[in-house]
């Protein structure tokens, strides 16, 4: 009945309205091109906005009586609705009215037992009262509360749609790489043996290099000692050989006289001067002669600089050690 008093009083207002805000008062006889367009694009608005009305109206008019948006409606319309019922008609819609024909209809028939109120006809009135008081002042809310209520699940359940997708295509992703786990393996293997290979090799390079330059060393140090003991000896038989030579001058006093007669002569004839014998040449001769002689005489062996020189060269030609021992480079250097 509501949306019938909406629709009677509304939609002529509408029609009025629109009619006068949007009809030409003048028609022209002539126009342009772009006033043309102008003019449909205008009929076209005014046809998309009294869609959009009549859509909104039609939406408010489904609401429920007690709808704040169907209550304002009503207060702006501002008619009274119009009611063609045999109640209306007999003025019985006005409460001022209805409740004395009420008494004087009901209180006769309840006292000459036209109407028995009994127990059921109470419990039905109470719970008709009760129903149509639920409906009326608490339909809208029940209804706002139901419909809040299904819009929160609906979107709970839609947050647990998309994170079931979110998680599903995750696992997708997850399972697309797994497809090509054997090649990459297989990559990774041919990886690792080809650093394990460069590793042996190097490994091997590096032992050589420690052999060569051990070897190298070894061979340094028996040069040193072979010079070190021909200094030795060198020195052994310039200090015998000096010491035997001025033992004799200092004892031998002919040898001494003969030297320094020699050594007049050749000062005093000047640079033409002929050299006579060599008489300190020919001592250090003598005495080299004689040491190398009694050197020969002594047993094989004897020769405390020989035995040194001996020992240490056994000393520096053992054999070298190396650092790293041989085995499976994968176990004895892992790389991954």
């Amino acid at each position: 009945m509501f949306n019938k008093i909406v629709k009677r009083a509304v939609v002529p207002v509408l029609k009025q309205t629109v009619a006068g805000k949007f009809s030409p008062q003048v028609a022209r006889s002539m126009v342009t091109l772009a006033e043309k367009e102008m003019g449909e694009e205008a009929r076209y608005v005014r046809r998309m906005e009294k869609e959009a009305m009549k859509a909104k109206l039609e939406k408010i008019l489904e609401q429920d009586d007690s709808s704040s948006e169907k209550q304002e409606l009503a207060k702006i319309i501002g008619s009274p609705a119009k009611n063609d019922s045999m109640i209306a008609k007999l003025g019985l819609d006005d409460w001022k009215f209805a409740v004395p024909v009420g008494l004087l209809v009901g209180i006769p028939a309840v006292a000459n037992d036209v109407i028995v109120l009994s127990e059921e006809l109470q419990l039905t009135a109470c719970f008709m009262l009760f129903c149509s008081t639920i409906y009326t002042q608490f339909g809208g809310m029940m209804h706002k509360g139901f419909q809040d209520y299904s819009d929160e699940i609906e979107t709970k359940f839609k947050a647990v749609d998309e994170s079931m997708l979110v998680t599903l295509k995750a696992a997708q992703d997850a399972n697309q790489q797994l497809l090509t786990l054997d090649s990459d393996v297989k990559a990774l293997n041919d990886l690792k043996d080809s650093l394990y290979a460069v590793k042996a090799d190097s490994l091997n390079h590096e032992e050589q290099h420690k052999f060569r330059d051990e070897i190298v060393r070894k061979l340094d140090s028996l040069a040193a000692l072979e010079d070190s003991a021909v200094s030795a000896m060198k020195s052994r038989l310039i200090s015998k050989v000096k010491s035997e030579v001025l033992g004799k001058f200092k004892k031998d006093e002919a040898s001494k006289e003969a030297a320094l007669a020699a050594a007049i002569a050749v000062i005093a004839g000047g640079d033409k001067a002929k050299l006579g014998k060599d008489i300190v040449g020919d001592a250090f001769k003598n005495a080299i002669a004689s040491y190398t002689a009694e050197y020969k005489k002594q047993p094989e062996g004897s020769d405390e600089i020989i035995k040194k020189l001996e020992k240490d060269i056994a000393a520096v030609v053992q054999a070298p050690v190396f650092a790293l021992s041989g085995g499976n480079v994968y176990v004895t250097h892992k790389i991954l």
